[in-house]
């Protein structure tokens, strides 16, 4: 199926980008690996009911993990909103 929503200079596997990427994008954490991430909310998993938290980059990927794992300070740690980037 055609993905009605790739330009044509994207590569035909490109995810679009999400809505929610938009100026005005703030990071509120930084990966260990040193990627910069916004928080979006926390959800639950359908299937296992475990608790996620659902984040996006800069791009618009949107992502989801499980809640514990994005709550480690070594894995994501929190940006201070006063700390220039």
């Amino acid at each position: 199926m055609k993905n009605p929503f790739r330009k044509a200079t994207e590569a035909p596997d490109a995810v679009p980008p999400s809505p929610l990427a938009r100026a005005g994008w703030q990071p509120t954490h930084r990966h260990k690996k040193g990627g910069l991430y916004r928080l979006i909310s926390f959800g639950t998993d359908e299937a296992t009911r475990t608790p996620v938290a659902i984040y996006d980059d800069q791009f618009g990927t949107v992502w989801v993990r499980a809640a514990a794992e994005f709550e480690q300070v070594e894995r994501f740690a929190p940006l201070d909103p006063s700390d220039p980037i």
